[in-house]
């Protein structure tokens, strides 16, 4: 358990480093999730690639931020 903890925070640190780089240029993981999801909530079957990007470039933002205010907050954990 500890290793995948380590993992994932080793992933979200990896995309502060990528943050400068150009959207091209960046992991996108979560682009097949994404794609069903829009299609789940009403979107085509085969959304925009670009859409997907948009959409995928939100939820990391938003989920890194979530992990910052996080470790703001709660100093006592380790990462």
């Amino acid at each position: 358990m500890a290793e995948a903890d380590k993992e994932i925070a080793n992933e979200f640190e990896d995309d502060d480093i990528e943050e400068d780089a150009p959207l091209e240029k960046r992991k996108k993981i979560f682009s097949k999730e994404l794609r069903c999801m829009m299609y789940g909530f009403g979107d085509d079957q085969n959304p925009y690639t670009e859409s997907v990007d948009l959409v995928e470039d939100l939820v990391i933002d938003y989920i890194s931020e979530m992990v910052r205010t996080m470790q703001s907050t709660s100093p006592s954990l380790r990462w």
